[in-house]
């Protein structure tokens, strides 16, 4: 019954995970703090773009390696008995954590966009974000700044 409930736990919270790096920064979704804020909106034009990968967040990449880590030592729990099982568990809990962590850095990850822009004043700037999409040479918003900046058509 424990080995169960420990399994159905663990399938869980790899779920949330995986459905959780399935999100990607758009132009189209805004964060909660930005509605009803003002924003200041600049004017470019596409000079360049390119795919990028953008990597997982590294508490995806801890979950995922405790996670694996439970998990591994949970079925080395299961093999011999006096000292092999003590290193069974051992080794299962290594194994489960590097896998959890490699997991943890996939599900994580996903590909977008860098966008290269030139500002009316003069300045470039780039911007990481999937969607919409643009032209090169494209005149294009600017919208927010610092860590909340994001492209929309102009």
């Amino acid at each position: 019954m424990r080995m169960a409930t420990l399994k159905g736990a663990t399938l869980a919270v790899l779920g949330a995970a995986a459905l959780a790096a399935c999100s990607q920064p758009s132009g189209d979704v805004v964060a909660a703090n930005q509605a009803q804020t003002a924003q200041s909106v600049q004017f470019g034009t596409v000079i360049s773009s390119r795919n990028v990968t953008v990597q997982g967040s590294q508490g995806a990449q801890a979950a995922g390696a405790v996670v694996g880590g439970i998990a591994g030592a949970a079925l080395g729990q299961n093999i011999g008995g006096g000292t092999g099982k003590v290193l069974a568990t051992g080794a299962g809990a290594t194994a489960g954590a590097t896998a959890g962590l490699a997991a943890g850095r996939a599900a994580g990850g996903h590909q977008s966009i860098e966008w290269t822009v030139r500002l009316e004043s003069g300045q470039t700037i780039s911007v990481i974000q999937a969607s919409p999409t643009f032209a090169v040479g494209q005149r294009v918003q600017v919208i927010g700044g610092g860590s909340n900046t994001r492209l929309a058509a102009a």
